[in-house]
């Protein structure tokens, strides 16, 4: 398993050897991620490697096994008495801190993710939406130019994917297509062919160790069937957890610290199992995003979705080159909006007012009244 950390050794490691240790075990990140959380000597590279991108999402995996694990050690020590309780407390704050903070960056991730890509990036360029609605107003011309610059390039129709009910059916269909490769490994094996209680087993004893895996619960495969034992070990779980709901902890009622010792420890060991349930839940959910990312990329770089895009974007230019006034008319309506040249506002992609201001634009090459010198003044701000 390699070196285990422990948490006084962490602000003298630096931070170049810490990385294996961190890569190999989920453990070593945990204690360091409480380290950061805790310490403040702790080397400011070391704060820094948490957060980047390609840490952030384990670093809140982590934070969150820290917090059900320190919730329970605090529910524990004021049950016993333990003179400890305080300094964990403050613990567990400190920790419960920076969960927000890696929340926050996780979520500012996706949206870095979601703002750069390349349905987000056309929203907020004023050519190509212009050019959008350029096509919306001459569709048949568009569609014209389109067949002709796609048979200029050999490209064929490609078959449209059939519509799927849920993610794990998107999943499955990639698989089947080869757009998703898995290792087939006997135990991935085995266990897509157990049934529903087997799964969940497997399920319980992989929560059990946050410092294993079992890689077959992530095949892309099984992620449903995955999710599927998670939510009902959470819901089994949660009446001996003493919560109403198995998504968190809450606070546990008061006549909890009159129960006697064996039926209180029996209620701490089912919250410290729903705590590790919820981690699960949050690294399955990652899983997912992880898969879905990646076949949206492999799909935009495949060799018919580039040529395709070739064959769409020459299509554009010639319909600005057949209508450059037109095109000219709705860029003109755009520049009041621009944060800069060439730019819009995100704020302005899904606002009522860009749909008001693309349905008068549609309305007005429709009718002629484009021409016409007051129409463009007629978009200003306000």
């Amino acid at each position: 398993m390699g070196e285990r950390l422990r948490l006084a050794d962490v602000e003298h490691v630096l931070t170049d050897e810490l990385v294996p240790l961190i890569t190999d075990s989920f453990d070593n990140l945990v204690t360091v991620a409480v380290a950061e959380a805790t310490n403040g000597y702790l080397p400011q590279r070391t704060r820094r490697l948490l957060r980047k991108a390609e840490w952030r999402l384990d670093w809140q995996d982590a934070l969150l096994c820290a917090c059900g694990e320190l919730q329970v050690a605090v529910e524990r020590m004021r049950y016993t008495r333990d003179p400890r309780l305080e300094p964990t407390e403050h613990r567990l704050r400190r920790v419960r801190n920076r969960a927000h903070e890696a929340g926050v960056l996780a979520k500012k991730l996706r949206s870095n993710d979601f703002n750069n890509s390349a349905e987000r990036k056309s929203g907020t360029n004023s050519h190509l939406t212009a050019l959008g609605w350029l096509r919306k107003a001459f569709p048949g011309e568009y569609a014209e130019l389109l067949q002709q610059e796609r048979a200029r390039r050999n490209v064929r129709d490609k078959v449209e994917s059939p519509s799927f009910r849920n993610v794990h059916e998107q999943i499955k269909y990639a698989c089947e297509q080869g757009e998703i490769t898995a290792p087939h490994t006997p135990e991935a094996e085995a266990l897509l062919g157990a049934d529903d209680a087997a799964v969940r087993l497997a399920a319980a004893d992989d929560a059990k160790d946050q410092e294993e895996r079992n890689m077959a619960l992530r095949h892309p495969l099984m992620l449903g069937r995955w999710e599927n034992a998670l939510r009902e070990l959470g819901e089994r779980t949660a009446e001996r957890a003493r919560v109403e709901t198995p998504h968190g902890l809450g606070t546990l009622p008061d006549d909890f610290y009159a129960l006697p010792m064996e039926e209180a420890m029996a209620v701490l060991n089912a919250r410290r199992f729903l705590a590790a349930i919820q981690q699960r839940r949050l690294e399955y959910k990652r899983y997912v995003r992880q898969i879905t990312q990646a076949l949206r990329e492999r799909g935009r770089e495949s060799p018919h979705a580039i040529a395709s895009a070739e064959a769409k974007a020459a299509a554009g230019q010639l319909l600005i080159e057949g209508h450059p006034s037109e095109y000219a008319y709705v860029r003109a309506v755009l520049r009041p909006h621009e944060t800069h040249d060439g730019f819009l506002p995100g704020s302005l992609v899904t606002s009522p007012q860009r749909a008001e201001i693309k349905r008068r634009v549609l309305a007005a090459l429709a009718d002629g009244t484009w021409k016409q010198p007051a129409a463009s003044e007629a978009y200003g701000v306000g």
